[in-house]
């Protein structure tokens, strides 16, 4: 999971997005792929976004179309950056850009947490996946999650970035920079 959220962060840093497409992102993840019910459901999103977040933009008001292609490029972003981790060149790359820093701003990961963390991500540019249900509820069942249960893990994961960009307890008065 942690590998999977460096991804995303990864992604979002290099190309700051719409807090719109990083919602339908987030929700195609949690629901398997579908991304008209996730497109639909973003749509309806009415409470504002945490505006402190350098990696999302202000809000565009995205035609469908657009949106719908902002996350499918968002989806290319985050799996460019999970590649990157495992290349060996990339990262080394990366540090050079840092000579004195102690490190850089990518991980070197190894090709089973790559092809784990792919699994997260791959229904968004995949599609529906057939015979995928997503979680009802916002119960996080740990034992599942410690298991790698991928329906927990992606649920998991959409409430991290869902939460996030869209606080429970923000308000406009409070949504400062």
């Amino acid at each position: 999971m942690l590998v999977a959220i460096l991804a995303f962060h990864k992604a979002l840093s290099d190309q700051p997005t719409d807090p719109l497409v990083v919602a339908a992102f987030s929700l195609a993840v949690h629901n398997g792929g579908d991304l008209r019910e996730a497109l639909n459901i973003a749509r309806r999103i009415s409470k504002p976004h945490d505006v402190t977040f350098h990696e999302l933009l202000e809000p565009q008001n995205l035609d469908s179309k657009v949106l719908k292609h902002e996350v499918m490029r968002l989806a290319t972003s985050v799996q460019s950056a999970l590649t990157n981790m495992t290349d060996e060149y990339s990262v080394s790359q990366a540090m050079a850009k840092y000579p004195k820093a102690p490190y850089s701003d990518l991980v070197f990961i190894p090709l089973g947490s790559y092809l784990k963390v792919s699994k997260i991500f791959e229904c968004v540019r995949g599609g529906k996946e057939k015979g995928f249900v997503s979680k009802q509820g916002s119960k996080i069942d740990h034992e599942l999650l410690a298991l790698g249960s991928l329906r927990e893990v992606r649920h998991v994961f959409a409430r991290v970035v869902f939460d996030t960009v869209y606080p429970m307890n923000l308000t406009q008065d409070s949504n400062y920079t």
